[in-house]
């Protein structure tokens, strides 16, 4: 039987400790954060996300002041109901975008109005 020198002992130890010291719950929690961290702030980050947010808050906010133009003008025909519930679902997805303070909205541009009311 080999006998081994204080040096591949200690060597030996090392890794196991290693190992012990990887399974430990621990170990996984601060890793699962560091690994969560990078990967939150790639996702909010992302300049196609930044380009795609800035833009649709315009095309939104656009496409809101047209559509109540058309309710103008329907104004006391058939067609008005319809136009008023398109108009009102485009208004509240434009404000549920606008809250979410940490993603969409943290791209949305200063020059339109936080929230829009019908």
């Amino acid at each position: 039987m080999k006998k081994f020198t204080f040096i591949e002992l200690l060597v030996i130890i090392g890794i196991i400790l290693i190992i012990v010291a990887m399974l430990s719950p621990a170990f996984h929690s601060c890793n699962a954060k560091r690994v969560n961290d990078i990967r939150e702030s790639y996702i909010t980050q992302d300049a196609d996300v930044r380009v795609n947010s800035y833009e649709w808050f315009y095309d939104m906010y656009h496409q809101i002041q047209a559509t109540k133009r058309k309710a103008e003008l329907a104004k006391g025909t058939p067609e008005e109901r319809g136009i008023r519930m398109v108009l009102s679902g485009m208004i509240e997805e434009y404000n549920a975008k606008s809250r979410m303070t940490g993603t969409k909205a943290q791209w949305k541009p200063r020059d339109l109005p936080f929230e829009i009311t019908e």
